[in-house]
């Protein structure tokens, strides 16, 4: 890709080399290149990139001269040679190379796009290769080479056969009626397309038998149904053009080894891929009324694992994207809608609530609420015989056991996630010390949440603080009715403050006539929080401005804390696989096993943890089990 935009110092300059005579290859400006004067120089913009040079009004003089002889070809060696001039060859030379740094010069063969002879291409098809490939010449010798075969019939067919054909590739045309999507195929190289009722799509490129597959799996997707209702739908010419064009495209894109049209059109004027991390496969979606063509990340066609994105709050919202996009997504988007957004943030994914200080947090928290409802793996379990459990021989009857899981952004988000759920879980039989409110009461973000709860929303609630083992916090919000929200944090502050922000947002939402489901709430600080950078903040503000900003910065030492409370006493904490269960029906919502390959490939990560203790009294296990009564 390009490089950003940039500027450069000359002098004026007036003059510029001659045009050479034929010769076998020429240097040309591509023909998306173009120019715009300045009051000092030129600004000159290509396809993705821009860049502008400044020095004098004879600095767009030189430019014209440059790009006449340039729009012609230049060789290499005329390139090379002094203008005469030492102001003018300075102002050549800074142009030529801002043009090559931001890749609008390209190599052709003399007489490319000019004269009609066999081995070079027809105008209109050499003009767009001067314009999008890096060598056009052999690109077009891969077009002239290779044949496709279009297999299908009707509208879309035709109309990829055309294209393709006008391209310069010689395609051979194959009826075929044992599927619905029209296979156009070069080699290994495939992409399927089908025009449904009111949409049409292409599928990315990949080998035949997966194409169709795909394609298959995309009309499902697309129209939430499958089979014979779709063979029958009558097909609008416009959009089975388009759908027939778009889908030679891609091929003409695969032959040519030029990037597929996808990732072109995720990339950002300034020449930087929109979205950081892994490339997803896309599909093109194409509707009606009013036609449009955008591509999706189709995630079932992505390998795994890839590596996930940054984990920094701008970064994750990408991904979300992905897996929560509109036509193609597994998880529904995380939106505000109508809910009130103060003081804390709100979004819901289907049912989900997310809450958080921040719009985007709240976004992440939804979505990955949603995601653990649909594999199963909200709630806490144990209590019950280790045995039971799979904990394996010799545990003992009379052994303890609770096992949780998590969903975050990263395996540090999971992990910190899944260790509070079993702290909280079991956090009464382990050895904790109560906390003095002095220690949390006079902090900014504990004092503000704490007041939204109990002066805005009238809620009677108090504080219950334990120190844990290691010196970790937990902290619970409780009312006579029973418990509304925890948290466990490195400090007392953050731990309350979490715990109040989450109870407030659950009582924000219902005031809304949101129906949260009931039990206690929770937030953690190992989630991606937003922060500006140190040059953009006010001279008035300080931390407490950007909680939760900065809590992550504790969660290594947290986390060592929390395994060795959970370890005290002989216990014993390990790792478990994650193994997703469907929470309802098919038809109920996302299949689980698409669900757990979008998250893979997105990056997301899911940690479980199973925590064992094999020395139980009958007072501990008393106080297990008002805590298991109380919703714990």
């Amino acid at each position: 890709m390009s490089p950003r935009p940039s500027t450069a110092e000359a002098g004026p300059a007036e003059a510029g080399p001659a045009v050479p005579s034929a010769a076998e290859i020429v240097v040309r400006l591509r023909p998306v290149v173009f120019a715009t004067p300045t009051a000092t120089g030129v600004h000159v913009r290509g396809w993705s990139s821009s860049f502008t040079v400044s020095g004098g009004a004879g600095v767009w003089k030189v430019w014209q001269v440059l790009a006449r002889h340039l729009a012609g070809g230049l060789t290499p060696q005329r390139l090379a040679q002094p203008a005469g001039r030492p102001e003018v060859d300075r102002v050549i030379r800074l142009l030529l190379d801002q043009l090559r740094e931001h890749d609008m010069l390209v190599e052709v063969p003399a007489g490319w796009g000019d004269r009609e002879e066999p081995d070079l291409p027809p105008a209109d098809l050499a003009r767009w290769l001067e314009s999008v490939a890096a060598d056009p010449a052999a690109a077009w010798q891969r077009l002239r080479s290779t044949t496709v075969t279009v297999a299908g019939t009707g509208a879309v067919a035709t109309s990829a056969a055309r294209t393709l054909t006008g391209a310069g590739l010689a395609v051979d045309p194959v009826g075929d009626a044992t599927t619905q999507d029209t296979l156009v195929r070069a080699g290994e190289a495939a992409v399927a397309a089908r025009c449904l009722p009111e949409t049409g799509y292409v599928t990315p490129v990949a080998p035949p038998d997966q194409a169709l597959t795909h394609g298959a799996a995309v009309a499902a997707r697309l129209s939430r149904e499958t089979g014979p209702a779709l063979t029958d739908s009558p097909v609008a010419p416009a959009l089975a053009a388009l759908i027939g064009a778009a889908a030679a495209h891609r091929i003409v894109c695969a032959v040519a080894g030029l990037p597929d049209p996808a990732e072109e059109a995720a990339t950002l004027p300034g020449g930087e891929p929109a979205a950081p991390g892994p490339y997803y496969p896309s599909v093109l979606v194409a509707r009606l009324d009013p036609v449009r063509a955008t591509y999706h990340p189709w995630l079932p066609a992505a390998r795994v694992p890839l590596p996930g994105g940054p984990a920094d709050i701008d970064a994750v919202g990408l991904r979300l994207e992905a897996l929560s996009d509109p036509e193609l997504g597994v998880l529904p988007p995380a939106v505000p809608g109508d809910l009130p957004q103060l003081p804390a943030m709100l979004a819901l994914a289907g049912p989900a609530l997310g809450v958080a200080a921040t719009a985007d947090a709240a976004r992440v928290d939804a979505t990955l609420r949603y995601a653990e409802t649909v594999l199963g793996l909200g709630t806490p379990r144990g209590d019950g015989d280790a045995r039971d459990a799979g904990a394996g021989e010799g545990a003992g009857s009379a052994a303890r056991w609770a096992e949780t899981a998590a969903i975050g952004v990263d395996a540090r988000h999971a992990s910190g996630a899944a260790l509070r759920r079993l702290v909280h879980a079991v956090h009464r039989r382990l050895d904790t010390d109560p906390v003095p409110e002095a220690e949390w009461a006079g902090e900014p973000a504990a004092r503000r949440w704490w007041k939204a709860l109990t002066l805005r929303f009238a809620v009677p609630a108090r504080v219950v603080a334990r120190r844990l083992p290691a010196g970790a916090v937990h902290a619970e919000i409780v009312t006579d009715a029973g418990p509304l929200a925890w948290a466990v944090e490195a400090t007392a502050a953050d731990a309350v403050a979490m715990a109040a922000l989450a109870a407030t947002g659950v009582a924000q939402a219902r005031a809304a006539g949101v129906e949260v489901p009931a039990g206690p709430a929770s937030l953690t600080g190992a989630a991606p929080t937003w922060r500006p950078a140190d040059q953009h903040l006010a001279p008035w503000t300080d931390d407490s401005w950007y909680w939760p900003a900065g809590v992550i910065d504790n969660e290594e030492r947290l986390q060592a804390a929390l395994r060795a409370a959970l370890t005290a006493d002989g216990a014993t904490l390990t790792g478990r696989p994650v193994v997703p269960v469907t929470a309802g029906p098919a038809d109920a919502g996302p299949d689980a096993d698409s669900v757990v390959h979008a998250l893979a490939v997105t990056g997301f990560v899911a940690q479980g943890f199973r925590w064992i203790a094999t020395a139980v009294t009958a007072d501990t296990v008393t106080a297990d089990s008002a805590t298991a009564s109380r919703g714990a």
